[in-house]
């Protein structure tokens, strides 16, 4: 069955309903949600991708994150990827900002992929521990807390390694694991998003704590 998302020009203006498919084919402006979940106060929590996938295998990228559906909400698109991806239940997350973004590559299937979309920031506090966490396998290793000023000093070149804090798998199982981290663990290409997409975000988001 196809996936249909909500198709918009480039000012933000609704135009109706695409193909999944044919929104990357053709190029067409959709949006997506990228979920940041705020532990303890002052920890945020990353994914960590599979490390069996073809694209940025086994490295930290945002807590969740995915298309919205045709006719769902922020909101809800939210509570969706955050159930899906990490089998927790979340209420009321708050927006952060917007950044517009754009991409043309072929892919290791040699098609053409046209990326023209508006990214909506969330976040939510959740403190339950990661242990409780129910991480989506297919395509994830596990999620890893640390503190949002260790962040933002790693990728403001201040620090070269961080602590960190993972649940992830190994061996077939999931299990607490310390780490130490540095920005060659981070999802950061093209590296000139990778402000936009961590330091920027969570500066926004300390704002709100």
């Amino acid at each position: 069955m196809a996936e249909l998302l909500d198709i918009y020009d480039e000012n933000g203006k609704y135009l109706g309903v695409e193909d999944r498919n044919v929104v990357h084919q053709k190029g067409l402006w959709h949006k997506t949600i990228h979920c940041w979940i705020v532990k303890d106060g002052d920890k945020i929590v990353f994914q960590k991708r599979g490390s069996h996938l073809d694209d940025n295998p086994a490295k930290l990228y945002t807590t969740a994150s995915g298309h919205l559906k045709a006719g769902e909400s922020l909101e809800d698109a939210f509570k969706r990827e955050t159930a899906e991806e990490l089998g927790i239940q979340i209420e009321n997350p708050q927006r952060l900002l917007e950044v517009v973004y754009k991409a043309d590559f072929i892919t290791k299937s040699n098609k053409e992929f046209h990326d023209r979309v508006f990214c909506n920031m969330y976040f939510a506090k959740c403190d339950i521990p990661l242990s409780s966490y129910r991480v989506q396998e297919e395509e994830l290793d596990g999620v890893v807390e640390m503190k949002i000023r260790d962040v933002i000093d790693l990728f403001d070149g201040k620090v070269e390694t961080i602590k960190g804090a993972g649940y992830l798998v190994e061996n077939g199982a999931f299990k607490m694991k310390d780490l130490d981290l540095t920005m060659d663990d981070f999802l950061t290409v093209p590296p000139e998003t990778c402000k936009s997409k961590y330091g920027y975000v969570l500066d926004a988001i300390l704002e709100k704590l």
